[in-house]
């Protein structure tokens, strides 16, 4: 009898996932705050996000914390500071040298002001710019108020890539000494414009999770999971073509032609394609909600609101 009390505890036990984590994440964009769960675990709220212009200033986000009905007392708000996706921009940003650096810094230290942490999310870092990134980290942290949580967010990582890549700019050990929280990127195993396949499959979190907990203190470790899904379309139906080969395949597929002086030729036609489409279930959130509680790691962050399967936060919160 006491073994079947204490099976049907731990599965009581392991059914609240949220219980297993001391922080529970969740990205939040501007205008989506209808979105917001009326209850959840959330502890931590990310507001997406202030975005570095090409001068250097920071626009768009939120100004202040967002009201939110749902909001767990005592939640925390982040505001979360992202660029464009260039190589080019960040090292004219990161480097000490130029007046970009300094112009961010200080646009962080005051947009950050009212809320209860600060997350630098600069995903297109070369390994050229690792250094600059470093001490652009540092400077950072060393800006703002003691108050205020400083996290980063970084891009997913794993021991036979560091091998490959001794210089990537996302050096785990170093930005977790630096780092309140490390927020490790654990999605897009396959992504937009690549081949189709899982969004993060459990033994790609697995290798990544591996290295992120042997790298990164457990008390700052955070498991970013996603919610989202993605398709990708198997035939290529754009191509440019030779005046030989448009005529072969008008012949070969019988329509109608029209041309005219001003335009040239031009027929239609329809084909089927194929649609592939991956995305994650209650099954595999639970899975890797499962993984990343089975060592010492201080929380998960879900990317992001709206974007969960129906019933999802009430699901997790029980």
């Amino acid at each position: 009898m006491n073994i079947i009390r204490l099976t049907l505890l731990t599965l009581c036990i392991a059914a609240n996932s949220s219980a297993r984590f001391n922080e529970t994440w969740a990205y939040l964009m501007k205008g989506e705050e209808k979105y917001f769960p009326v209850t959840s675990p959330i502890t931590d709220i990310g507001c997406f996000s202030a975005s570095v212009d090409p001068d250097g200033n920071l626009t768009g986000g939120h100004q202040t914390p967002p009201r939110l009905s749902g909001a767990n007392p005592g939640t925390r708000y982040h505001l979360v500071i992202t660029m464009p996706w260039s190589t080019t921009l960040s090292h004219l940003y990161l480097d000490p040298e130029l007046p970009f650096r300094q112009r961010i810094i200080d646009g962080i230290t005051e947009r950050c002001q009212p809320f209860d942490g600060l997350q630098i999310d600069f995903e297109a870092i070369s390994s050229k710019d690792r250094a600059n990134y470093f001490k652009f980290l540092v400077a950072v942290k060393k800006a703002l108020p003691e108050d205020k949580l400083f996290s980063v967010a970084v891009m997913a990582r794993w021991a036979d890539h560091k091998k490959k890549n001794p210089q990537d700019a996302f050096d785990y050990s170093f930005i977790g000494k630096v780092a309140d929280r490390v927020i490790v990127m654990a999605y897009d195993e396959h992504y937009r414009g690549g081949s189709a396949g899982p969004i993060a499959s459990l033994p790609w979190c697995t290798r990544i999770y591996n290295y992120a907990s042997s790298t990164i203190p457990g008390e700052k470790l955070i498991m970013g999971i996603p919610l989202y899904g993605r398709s990708w379309q198997k035939e290529k139906t754009t191509a440019a073509m030779r005046n030989p080969e448009v005529w072969t395949d008008l012949r070969k597929r019988g329509v109608e032609l029209t041309s005219t002086s001003e335009n040239g030729g031009s027929y239609s036609y329809s084909t089927n394609v194929t649609i592939n489409v991956h995305f994650e279930s209650m099954p595999s959130l639970n899975a890797k909600m499962d993984l990343y509680a089975s060592r010492p790691t201080q929380g998960i962050a879900f990317w992001r609101i709206s974007q969960e399967p129906l019933g999802f936060w009430n699901k997790i919160a029980e």
